[in-house]
């Protein structure tokens, strides 16, 4: 056997072991119409679409960007555990929207009684901190706090390139909420009568999230 071809055959394997591991991840969420998830709800309607009802993909892109961003969120809630008490890890929760919609999602951590004060926390891994944090993941946790009835949560960015940190204190308010609560309706909707809604990361100008998503040729946007 060459040397190329070992090569090749470490590669083959490690990325059948990574699409193994999502796999099995992802067989705990499965797909049905009306129950959506906090983690999706702020990306592109039209992806979310395609995931319901054609099914869930994946590019090699996002499947390592997935693992890449498990594995830091291990290593953050390991840390958080050497000085405080972290009450729950992956939390599950419902929060019913009407009573045929509800989203159903895991929050990463509750630190619990930290300077007698509980603090709700979602992990996310960035190629780069942002100013401010991203709206998707604004609105993935008004999600939690309200299923878990907390007024304040926070978002923790750990850059995958260098390792910075940055935590930002997010305030639930009811504007976000609204926000919310009308894109799992109008993603239902679309859901519902098997019509794509439009293509928003295209007509917003995110382009490089087009070009890496798994349904661009189904989708067909228009020209990147």
């Amino acid at each position: 056997m060459s040397k190329n071809s070992e090569e090749e055959k470490l590669e083959r394997i490690l990325k059948e072991g990574l699409d193994s591991l999502w796999k099995k991840e992802k067989s705990e969420h499965q797909i049905i119409k009306g129950v959506y998830y906090p983690s999706y709800i702020g990306s592109c309607l039209r992806k979310q679409y395609y995931i319901y009802t054609v099914g869930e993909s994946v590019t090699s892109e996002e499947l390592v960007i997935f693992m890449t961003g498990k594995g830091i969120h291990e290593l953050v809630v390991k840390a958080f555990g050497e000085k405080v008490n972290v009450e729950s890890i992956e939390a599950k929760i419902n929060l019913e929207i009407t009573n045929k919609i509800k989203l159903s999602g895991r929050v990463d951590i509750i630190i619990a009684d930290l300077e007698g004060k509980k603090y709700l926390i979602e992990v996310k891994s960035a190629s780069k901190i942002p100013d401010n944090p991203y709206e998707s993941h604004v609105l993935q946790l008004h999600t939690y706090m309200q299923a878990l009835n907390f007024n304040e949560g926070y978002l923790l960015y750990w850059n995958k390139r260098d390792g910075n940190i940055r935590v930002f204190k997010v305030i639930k308010n009811d504007e976000m909420m609204k926000k919310l609560y009308e894109r799992i309706v109008m993603l239902d909707y679309y859901i519902t009568i098997n019509s794509p809604p439009p293509p928003e990361s295209y007509q917003e100008g995110k382009k490089w999230e087009c070009k890496k998503c798994p349904y661009l040729n189904i989708c067909n946007p228009g020209p990147l």
